[in-house]
């Protein structure tokens, strides 16, 4: 028997207000890892967010605004800075949008055939905010778009194909079939920011954005962008063959060195190459044996070094890398990084750890090409001869009760203290429906293809139908835990 959509719905809130109530607010927590015995204290919070930050949908299908009547919710978990002690012991973070809600997308017929990305609200910008934390709450205070110009602000829809920072994607709205001169259109101003940084020596703050990759200098009180390096200028070359949506994710700033650092969030995609566990030409986007991590001078606007973040096959489902999505990392000095890894692991499962970062030794991969990535995969005596970063393992955040898929947000507000926030994607996702409404569980929109007109033509039954809904309960609620360690972090 098939449930109504409404009593799906009330299903999926009531799952979801399960969730929020009966999580825990604050624990104490010990794992035994290759860092060591880590001990310290969780103190979880739902951010309270003013309800004029609402995303207001702005397409004309009936059941998207009944699924949506107050708008999307905010998400500023994509990236996360301490900005400094507030009055009364409260602590003040930059938080970070990404480039809007959006979810995948049928193959439409650009180019003979093309992913698409849904924009139910396309005259969205990015916004950076300010969370103000204390010991039993954790509220979004203010927050402003960033902007190219004063009153200016920029986009979150792709930009242009033939820029540099295309994605590939063609940008669609309620309709699904594209329009230039509709609103979900490509930009050239457009930025999908990913993560934040504080420049308490510059005054500015550092954003990186995926689409380019590039990285952004932005004034803090205007919020206009100063700045934005990218491959070939200022950043290196290679990082324009980064994959679609999985370009530069995590940044941080390096007050002891005055140095900005960033990598990839996954390796660089660049065809097929030959790939000694299968003995198969195989995507380098998905068992490159390391992704990039740069490290760049503000001073002298030039990346200094290109590090290996290795990635291990075994630890990834398919044991593929490509399914690595590293999330953030903040700067402990003397070398030292915390960094989030996570993604599908081997048993399937998606797992979110903090992973403990040493650069010290570490080889400066500037002078190879994607040659390395190809290398790595049949064990070249150019890879072999390459010394990456060493990680160990400092804490799964699984077992201290991390559901949400994406850990995006990592900051560091003292010694013992680190801050993490989750992407909740606005609390919706894109999702599939009979012609009488019921959701098609398991239903992978990505496989669908439409015609010029927005028609399905393949994929699916020519009558179901496409639209953004609310996301999976566990992903919905925008998280910010504080983890307090019993030992300072600078000894680990």
């Amino acid at each position: 028997m098939r449930r109504s959509r409404q009593v799906r719905e009330f299903e999926k809130n009531q799952t979801f207000w399960r969730i929020v109530v009966a999580m825990r607010t604050q624990d104490e927590f010990s794992q035994t890892t290759p860092a060591g015995q880590i001990r310290g204290t969780v103190t979880r919070h739902l951010v309270a967010t003013p309800p004029a930050l609402n995303v207001p949908y702005e397409g004309s299908d009936p059941q998207v605004r009944a699924a949506f009547p107050a708008g999307f919710s905010p998400s500023y978990g994509s990236g996360l800075a301490y900005k400094g002690p507030g009055a009364d012991g409260v602590l003040e973070f930059y938080c970070l949008t990404d480039r809007g809600p959006n979810g995948d997308g049928p193959v439409v017929p650009q180019d003979g055939g093309t992913d698409s990305k849904l924009f139910p609200a396309p005259g969205f910008a990015p916004a950076i905010g300010v969370l103000q934390v204390n010991a039993t709450r954790a509220v979004l205070v203010s927050s402003m778009p960033i902007n190219t110009e004063a009153g200016v602000p920029v986009s979150g829809l792709p930009v242009p194909p033939g820029a540099l920072g295309h994605s590939g994607e063609v940008p669609l709205f309620d309709a699904l079939h594209f329009d230039p001169d509709g609103k979900a259109g490509f930009r050239a101003s457009g930025i999908d920011s990913e993560a934040i940084a504080f420049d308490p020596i510059g005054k500015v703050l550092w954003v990186t954005d995926e689409y380019g990759p590039f990285l952004l200098n932005i004034d803090p009180v205007t919020g206009i962008v100063r700045q934005r390096y990218g491959p070939g200028a200022g950043l290196p070359a290679v990082l324009a063959k980064r994959r679609p949506n999985r370009g530069m994710e995590g940044m941080t700033f390096d007050p002891a060195t005055g140095l900005v650092h960033a990598f990839l969030q996954s390796p660089l995609s660049d065809g097929k190459a030959q790939y000694a566990l299968t003995g198969r030409e195989e995507k380098v986007e998905r068992y490159a044996a390391f992704l990039r991590w740069i490290v760049f001078d503000p001073a002298s606007e030039r990346t200094l070094a290109t590090l290996a973040y290795p990635l291990d096959a075994a630890a990834y489902a398919k044991g593929r890398t490509g399914n690595a999505k590293l999330g953030d990392m903040v700067a402990l000095g003397n070398g030292k990084f915390i960094v989030i890894e996570q993604g599908e692991g081997a048993n399937g499962a998606l797992f979110n750890h903090l992973m403990l970062v040493d650069t010290a030794g570490a080889s400066d991969i500037s002078a190879y090409g994607s040659e390395l990535e190809r290398g790595s995969m049949r064990g070249s005596a150019d890879w072999a001869a390459v010394l990456p970063l060493r990680k160990t393992l400092l804490l799964d955040l699984n077992r201290i009760g991390w559901t949400a898929e994406k850990a995006e947000g990592l900051a560091l507000a003292d010694g013992h203290t680190l801050a993490i926030s989750n992407d909740n994607d606005f609390g919706m996702q894109t999702r599939m429906f009979d012609a009488h409404g019921a959701e098609l569980d398991g239903a992978d929109v990505t496989g669908v293809t439409v015609d010029a007109a927005g028609r399905i033509v393949d994929g699916a039954a020519s009558d179901a139908r496409i639209r953004v809904a609310p996301g999976a309960p566990d992903a919905r609620a925008l998280s910010l835990w504080v983890l307090r360690f019993a030992q300072p972090l600078t000894a680990l």
